[in-house]
């Protein structure tokens, strides 16, 4: 085994400290490759060149590894899938069919939140879905645009990064199965256990949902949120008369049914295959002693993830797609240009992954052996039960520099497991500070997201909600760093000295909502409006029309302008 010391930092250090310079991953992640190229090169006593035949080695063992494949196959799949939701129309016929039986202006709020909730496949997909359908209730209930893209952009990232079945999965998987290996696991089943069992872990993501279903319950914002809301609630009704008049768009009448089905098919067919073949798994496990196994999460750990997922996609993306075509009579063009785009849009992100692991491969025991090297120093200076608040650090402010959560996680995933299996090696992969430092650089990552002006999510959440960026990033970041000073308070430090997770997250409820109850304050209009009739809410527009209507005028002709854009 060869330990190469200090100088086998090198290639994730490279790689970090260029994604940071350049904003930028595939070139610091290519970079990082060629400099443990070079590395490994003058290990095995070879001139330099050979580095380059070492680097095409890296990439291609990389990129056609079976699970890798699976990897990328998945993505493709569920990518085409969210092309063809996209363009097909299913899912926004089915947040206006929701948002027409909203009354009131809380109403209106959780119902944005939920629609985000909904859709758990995509970040991506996520904001311009709910951003671009939603515009004409908030309009109607006087919610700001950056109320708006708040709703959109802190549920997006969080709740595709918790959910067993979305694009964000089988990464997450695959980048722990790397960990995994570093740590000298045997391979198997584990990456997928740990991802299940990490889960709980992932307290940014769950406080930061809690955070907008708070917000948009008690109605009370702090900060620039609460100018915002002051001076929406202000220009209401002339806003949600001339936005509404301009989005009436007409659906075949059961097109949701094209949305919602697809997507059970996909879930669906995930837990059955996760069944079926954790099943099986089981009966080889038991020895002819024991018998099924009697809890769900044992089933679906032995279960084979990447079949289950490479099957749900597909399903998903045949049920779309003959949905669409049947119901809403699209036609085949648009259909396979909807699968060709959703398709092309996983290619970037594919990119990453296909660097991010070839940097992880570098950095095994049976080459440069990062993560022993990092165990050997760190074990006598670094408390372990701190490592899951260290690393939920350092995501945080790689992703707020570099504005990819995909690329934070993709550089540091394998060697923060790795280092958190060797600190505490008694654990091993199902100990509290190998699961909350997994969590931790899923969270922290979208942490430093949410807070970054750069963000490819924070970009799409603003444009898609038609607001200004720099107002949507003014206004989420003291809710952004609200949550994440609960989520360190309340969950990585606690978690590591092995409270519940559950616990953890509870007391980070309740942080939440006291902190918003002594910093928000609810607009003076706002809690009349919930309990308004519709005869004074009658009233009160024809009073504010004659106040705005003119400056009001100007500004919806920019929101329609902006409805064009994202179309």
């Amino acid at each position: 085994m060869f330990s190469g010391g200090s100088e086998s930092l090198l290639p994730p250090l490279v790689a970090i400290v260029l994604a940071i310079a350049t904003r930028r991953v595939v070139l610091p992640l290519a970079s990082g490759v060629f400099v443990g190229s070079l590395l490994l090169a003058r290990k095995n006593s070879a001139p330099w060149w050979d580095s380059f035949s070492v680097f095409y080695e890296s990439m291609w063992v990389s990129v056609f590894s079976t699970t890798h494949l699976q990897a990328l196959l998945f993505s493709v799949l569920l990518g085409a899938m969210v092309g063809v939701l996209e363009a097909g129309g299913g899912m926004q016929c089915l947040i206006a069919k929701l948002s027409g039986r909203i009354r009131t202006r809380r109403g209106g709020q959780c119902l944005i939140a939920a629609s985000g909730l909904a859709v758990f496949f995509d970040d991506y997909a996520n904001t311009l879905l709910v951003g671009g359908t939603m515009r004409s209730t908030a309009d109607k209930f006087g919610i700001s645009r950056e109320k708006l893209a708040y709703l959109v952009d802190s549920t997006a990232a969080p709740v595709a990064g918790l959910s067993v079945v979305s694009t964000w999965a089988m990464i997450e998987i695959s980048y722990i199965a790397d960990g995994l290996r570093i740590a000298g696991v045997p391979e198997g089943t584990a990456a997928f256990e740990m991802f299940l069992q990490s889960i709980a872990y992932r307290f940014y993501p769950w406080l930061a949902l809690a955070m907008v279903f708070i917000i948009a319950w008690t109605g009370r914002d702090f900060a620039g949120m609460a100018k915002a809301e002051k001076a929406s609630l202000a220009i209401r009704d002339q806003t949600s008369d001339e936005s509404s008049g301009e989005r009436v768009t007409s659906y075949p009448r059961l097109l949701w049914l094209a949305a919602v089905l697809p997507v059970c098919g996909c879930v669906a067919s995930v837990l059955i295959v996760l069944v079926v073949t954790g099943i099986e798994g089981a009966d080889v496990d038991r020895n002819g002693t024991s018998g099924w196994l009697k809890t769900v999460s044992d089933v679906l750990g032995e279960g084979d993830s990447y079949l289950a997922l490479i099957v749900g996609g597909a399903v998903g993306l045949v049920l779309a797609f003959g949905l669409h075509r049947i119901i809403g009579w699209i036609s085949y063009r648009i259909l396979g240009m909807a699968v060709l785009r959703g398709a092309s849009q996983m290619m970037p992100a594919m990119l990453i992954l296909w660097f991010a692991w070839a940097l992880s491969a570098m950095t095994e025991p049976d080459k440069l052996d990062t993560g022993g090297y990092l165990a050997a120093v760190l074990s006598e200076r670094l408390d372990p039960q701190l490592l899951p608040t260290v690393v939920f650090m350092i995501a945080g402010a790689m992703a707020f520099a570099t504005g990819t959560s995909w690329g934070t996680m993709g550089i540091l995933t394998p060697l923060s497991v790795a280092l958190a299996i060797r600190l505490d090696p008694v654990s091993g992969p199902g100990g509290a500070i190998a699961l909350s430092t997994c969590g931790a650089v899923l969270a922290g990552a979208i942490f430093g997201d949410h807070c970054s002006p750069i963000s490819d999510t924070t970009v799409l959440s603003s444009r898609a909600s038609g607001c200004d960026h720099l107002a949507h990033v003014r206004t989420q970041f003291p809710y952004a760093l609200l949550v994440g000073i609960v989520c360190v308070a309340a969950g990585t430090i606690p978690s590591a000295l092995n409270v519940s997770p559950w616990v953890c997250l509870a007391m980070g409820v309740i942080m939440l909502l006291t902190l918003v109850r002594l910093l928000g304050k609810a607009p003076a209009e706002n809690e009349t409006t919930e309990n308004d009739t519709s005869e004074n809410e009658t009233t009160e527009n024809e009073t504010t029309e004659n106040e705005s209507a003119g400056n009001q005028a100007t500004g919806n002709d920019a929101a329609g302008n902006s409805s064009v854009d994202i179309a």
